[in-house]
């Protein structure tokens, strides 16, 4: 398992500007949401001992995910993940009736026009064009981001710092200077 400095590194190397950062910082939560009220349509159960929505379930994995990448900024975004679970429920408990649909729709459509658009205005594909699971660590990259604008964790804003060195994982290519 890569470490998240080395997973942050290739995803600063596609988010350095800040008008990128910001559009993310929507676009990010929207998407989350959206894929939380799709995966609260279904249930992982046994009968009379386990009901559990696959949102419940993928949330508890990303996030036990984090805090073993960073712990810091693992426990900070639980937060954020627990109550974007909380309105993905709330929105999905129904199953996947036509309001649940249209959010899921409108959300996730929405989320990834904005993301897009940061990238146009970045001038980079997104990281996930090179490797798919940039878009797990987006949410951790943008906790990260938060206290890095609040003037914390310089240590860590300092070794993800987007260099020279990082290739691009997928095509082999290495950034020119």
């Amino acid at each position: 398992m890569k470490s998240f400095i080395e997973q942050a590194k290739v995803y600063a190397h596609y988010h350095q500007k800040a008008t990128t950062r910001y559009t993310h910082f929507v676009g990010v939560p929207m998407i989350v949401l959206s894929l939380m009220i799709l995966c609260s349509f279904l249930h992982l159960s046994v009968p009379g001992v386990f009901d559990r929505t696959l949102a419940e379930m993928l949330t508890l994995f990303v996030l036990l995910y984090y805090i073993v990448l960073n712990w810091r900024l693992g426990l900070s975004v639980t937060p954020v993940f627990l109550l974007l679970l909380w309105i993905g429920h709330k929105i999905g408990s129904n199953g996947p009736d036509a309001t649940a649909l249209q959010w899921f729709a409108g959300l996730f459509v929405i989320g990834w026009i904005i993301q897009l658009l940061g990238h146009l205005f970045e001038g980079r594909r997104p990281a996930l064009t090179t490797n798919l699971w940039q878009a797990v660590i987006a949410p951790l990259f943008l906790t990260a981001e938060v206290y890095f604008m609040c003037g914390k964790m310089q240590p860590l804003k300092e070794a993800i710092a987007p260099d020279t060195d990082v290739k691009e994982e997928a095509s082999g290519e290495e950034e020119k200077p």
